[in-house]
């Protein structure tokens, strides 16, 4: 009378017992392939960071070498120095200065967003072909493919150079060294550079790609082809739209700089007697050019502008986006 009770019960504890222990098997395969996910996530991750260190310490070293390749090439001491003598064609000297010192602060934003955008994309298209296979890339191909940044800091700059000096002594001619200037008034000059250097054929963004590589090569070796991964990202929309963006940020750090001389310095020259309770807005401070230039100069000779410019750059949140991306395509 039981048969069918104890067949359908050691049916049930049977079919209990398989379910529970398929469940445990898929439970264990499941934790197995999470640590494995996880410890796969964390060495990428690892290796990623260690890239990105090895980056921002190349570009400290090689931005060194470029802002010094920009104090010599746009030499202001050596006019300020003879205007130190009191010559007889010291307005003409002045006007001079006034070309060199705005040249001077435009070549050192834009050649280093273009050095720090270029080294991004290319550590991590190392760091992506070396996480993939450590032997995929020499220390022959790597140190080749990164000496290509020396383009830029030789005809590469010479070609800049020459650009922001006819950019800016079309802008600048006009304003007298006597011209009383607000901040608002740099800012108006600086966007003036800008979107004159922007429409010009040798747009440093537009182009950056010819800055870095100049020739594109034929052949289909391993260096070959991430040199033209390297163009293909150079020459994209994206890079180009974020490059610009850290050129605007470049002019904003000045203008910020600037300000704390404003308000240090343009109390003192534009009132005699203010109120302890009175607030002067930097903004509404005035400074003739022939003042704004010493100030402008002195950011570059303390290499206050350039080391600033460069520590947020190096953590910018979006170029350490870019970097991921271009890490992350070169895995797949």
């Amino acid at each position: 009378r039981h048969r069918n009770k104890f067949i359908v019960g050691g049916v049930l504890v049977g079919g209990s017992i398989f379910l529970t222990r398929y469940a445990q098997q898929k439970l264990k395969e499941w934790q197995e392939k999470e640590t494995l996910e996880f410890l796969e996530r964390n060495r990428k991750h690892q290796h990623f960071e260690s890239i990105g260190r090895t980056c921002n310490q190349t570009i400290l070293n090689l931005s060194a070498a470029l802002n010094e390749t920009i104090s010599t090439s746009i030499n202001t001491e050596e006019v300020i120095g003879t205007l130190k003598n009191n010559p007889e064609n010291k307005v003409a000297l002045w006007n001079e200065l006034k070309i060199l010192v705005f040249s001077k602060a435009a070549c050192t934003i834009y050649s280093n967003v273009m050095l720090v955008v270029t080294l991004k994309i290319q550590l991590s298209i190392i760091g992506g072909y070396l996480y993939k296979d450590p032997n995929s890339l020499s220390s022959e191909v790597q140190e080749r493919y990164l000496s290509l940044c020396q383009n830029l800091m030789d005809l590469g700059f010479v070609k800049l150079n020459r650009l922001m000096e006819r950019t800016c002594r079309k802008v600048l001619e006009p304003v007298n060294l006597t011209k009383q200037l607000k901040l608002s008034d740099l800012e108006a000059i600086f966007w003036s550079i800008q979107t004159a250097i922007a429409t010009d054929n040798d747009n440093p963004i537009e182009k950056l790609r010819q800055y870095i590589v100049p020739e594109v090569p034929t052949s289909n070796g391993v260096y070959e082809k991430i040199v033209k991964d390297t163009v293909d990202l150079l020459d994209s929309d994206e890079v180009k739209a974020l490059a610009t963006h850290c050129i605007n940020r470049g002019f904003m750090v000045l203008v910020e700089q600037l300000s704390e001389y404003y308000t240090s310095n343009g109390v003192k020259e534009n009132c005699k007697i203010i109120d302890s309770d009175e607030f002067m807005n930097p903004f509404n401070i005035r400074k003739p050019m022939a003042k704004v230039l010493p100030i402008i100069n002195g950011l570059f000779s303390k290499k206050s502008l350039p080391d600033q410019f460069l520590q947020q750059l190096i953590v910018y949140e979006k170029l350490q986006l870019l970097s991921a991306n271009v890490y992350e395509s070169f895995l797949l």
